[in-house]
């Protein structure tokens, strides 16, 4: 039988390897490679630095963690381990740089075709979940058997990967549904990618910025200028290259009909916006968490909380984090994290500049921040208490070696968290615009309004 299934699954390895001088010398180089080493090699970018190029490094072992699935046949069961040419572990971390690579290298339209698991009429198109896993880093849930987020070119849609989604789908984005598709289409995916771009505390002034009449509400003509100007700031582009043959550039968006009406002549006031961003932000965090409760009892396990702390970090940092993680105790791998749990996690970024500025200054003294002197500073400064076993798996991922906090290497994880992917590129090269004075960002919106110089 075992037989039968490699004769089978032949000439898809063989495909696989077709960028490859030759797969049998590949699977001989990596077979006795961890995953860590494995996952390095994969997302290696040594000497294809350019946009164009930067994946081609990373074909071989791709080939390699995608060839049980490529090669599949209908006989074969891809949830049986014995399918695949790599073990889990290892096509899980493989995966999981490669698409942090898609991400923050690729152009959007690349990384909505990756990400979309929705077609029709030759299109592609976006659910929900597949929104989040494209805008927020995700790592395989560990209680399921998914390797990976999206799929690669040429491959064939697993379907057990669109059924573990399926259960990700949500009440909000239906408000917005136009056709009742369920789907969302790419020019509203960049939509929203800009509207995830605003931060809270901007709200309200670039509401005042657009409302120059001070009626207190703006209509489609402005909204659609400021959009405009925020996706120029976000670095969210409509990207015409490649294969946007494949997308719809222009679609009705629910998202617009709700705020302006089918004929446009409705206006926007701003507590309407603002708590249609805050319902946004919230939803995307409910989408992780969902991706992350496999089973749906309302929590996820430790070791999926640890790995999403991780999943925003450095590159740099990345390999070693998730070997913290995985050496993690059994004792604490029992332990689950709540929905209400994971949202105080999150509600840290509130506060974000302040627990910034208390850690830095903690460092800069020398004196170590303990669990003890982390939950003491949390319920201090932010007004939140997060139970004993979150604060054990925050220190498992972020300990400096001596049983103190890292601060340095969680402050940074939090900030990247911050920064989705429209703003991402601006910050790995040190010109994050989230650390701009938010005045003057829109006193520039206001003079390009206004037709200054």
């Amino acid at each position: 039988m075992r037989q039968q299934q490699l004769l089978r699954r032949a000439p898809g390895v063989l495909r696989c390897f077709a960028a490859c001088q030759s797969g049998v010398q590949t699977v001989a180089a990596y077979g006795p490679w961890t995953e860590r080493q494995l996952s390095s090699v994969a997302v290696s970018t040594s000497g294809h630095e350019g946009p164009k190029y930067w994946h081609l490094a990373s074909l071989p072992l791709l080939g390699l963690a995608a060839a049980g699935v490529a090669s599949a046949d209908p006989k074969d069961s891809p949830q049986d381990e014995s399918f695949h040419l790599l073990p889990l572990a290892s096509r899980q971390r493989i995966f999981f740089k490669y698409e942090r690579r898609i991400r923050d290298k690729s152009s959007l339209d690349k990384v909505f075709e990756y990400f979309s698991s929705q077609e029709k009429d030759k299109l592609k198109y976006m659910t929900p979940a597949d929104l989040l896993r494209a805008v927020v880093p995700t790592f395989p849930p560990s209680e399921s058997t998914l390797d990976r987020s999206g799929f690669l070119d040429g491959e064939r849609g697993s379907s057990a990967l669109q059924a573990a989604w399926k259960k990700d789908q949500t009440n909000f984005f239906q408000q917005f549904d136009v056709d009742g598709d369920g789907v969302i289409s790419y020019p509203e995916f960049l939509l929203v990618l800009t509207l995830l771009s605003i931060r809270e505390s901007d709200v309200k002034t670039i509401f005042d910025v657009v409302d120059l009449d001070g009626n207190g509400v703006i209509d489609f003509a402005e909204f659609k200028v400021v959009m405009e100007l925020l996706q120029g700031m976000a670095n969210v582009h409509a990207s015409k290259v490649g294969r946007s043959h494949k997308l719809a550039m222009t679609s009705e968006s629910g998202i617009l009909l709700s705020f302006f009406g089918r004929d446009g002549s409705k206006k926007l006031n701003l507590p309407q916006f603002r708590d249609f961003l805050a319902a946004l932000q919230r939803e995307v965090v409910r989408l992780e968490f969902a991706h992350y409760d496999v089973t749906g009892t309302g929590s996820m396990p430790a070791l999926d909380f640890a790995r999403s702390l991780v999943t925003a970090a450095d590159s740099r940092h990345v390999d070693q984090l998730l070997d913290k993680v995985d050496a993690m105790s059994p004792e604490l791998r029992r332990q689950r994290v709540s929905y209400e749990e994971f949202l105080l996690l999150h509600q840290l970024h509130r506060g974000l500049h302040t627990l910034a500025v208390a850690l830095d200054f903690c460092n800069q003294v020398g004196r170590p921040v303990h669990k003890a002197d982390f939950t003491k500073l949390l319920q201090k400064l932010l007004g939140v208490t997060l139970p004993e076993h979150v604060v054990d798996i925050v220190f498992v991922v972020f300990d400096d070696g001596r049983g103190a906090l890292d601060t340095t290497t969680f402050i940074e994880a939090l900030q990247r968290r911050e920064v989705m992917w429209a703003r991402r590129k601006h910050y790995d090269r040190g010109l994050s615009r989230s650390n701009d004075p938010p005045k003057g960002r829109l006193e520039c919106i206001q003079q390009c309004m206004r037709g200054e110089e």
